[in-house]
């Protein structure tokens, strides 16, 4: 068994893995590759990697389940994935799917002492409804004002922008 650090693609098999094994106990090729969005082949090729690196029990073509350490990787994973999605959504006022989005974009790169800190605010908003924060989603004058970000750059300027390379 060797040591692997989980890219962001492996994490979301395993995550995918773990939902599937708690849904139905063990986790098909076939389905891991329809909550992916990948090819069966893509699936396969990483299930290889995942289980050389003792995360995953697999057999091709047979089912796949989390090992100790797979299941412990993928809680881990999740509760990122949760807190991250939580702070967007609850905190931040984001809607699901772009919290969910944002959330898979963050969540790989949070490093343990600012997840524990993140789940603590995310309690302590919850559990202080008056000191929550009406979102203004414009940032008004805010980013001018915090920040000096004056002239063409405002927070509301930073909006995602779609790009077609043709």
């Amino acid at each position: 068994m060797e040591t692997t650090t989980l890219s962001d693609s492996l994490g979301r098999y395993m995550l995918a893995i773990h939902d599937l094994s708690v849904e139905r106990r063990v986790a098909r090729s076939k389905d891991i590759a329809e909550i992916v969005g990948v090819s069966r082949p893509s699936v396969t090729g990483a299930l290889q990697k995942l289980d050389k690196a003792g995360f995953i029990n697999y057999e091709p073509y047979g089912y796949v389940s989390l090992t100790e350490r797979g299941e412990t990787e993928a809680r881990k994973l999740l509760l990122k994935h949760r807190a991250t999605q939580d702070f967007l959504q609850v905190c931040l006022g984001l809607p699901e799917s772009r919290a969910t989005e944002v959330a898979a974009e963050i969540e790989q790169h949070l490093p343990s002492d600012v997840l524990c800190r993140l789940v603590q605010f995310n309690n302590f908003y919850r559990e202080n409804p008056a000191k929550r924060y009406r979102w203004d989603p414009a940032c008004r004058n805010l980013c001018e004002v915090l920040y000096g970000m004056r002239g063409p750059v405002r927070c509301s300027d930073l909006a995602p922008v779609e790009v077609s390379v043709e």
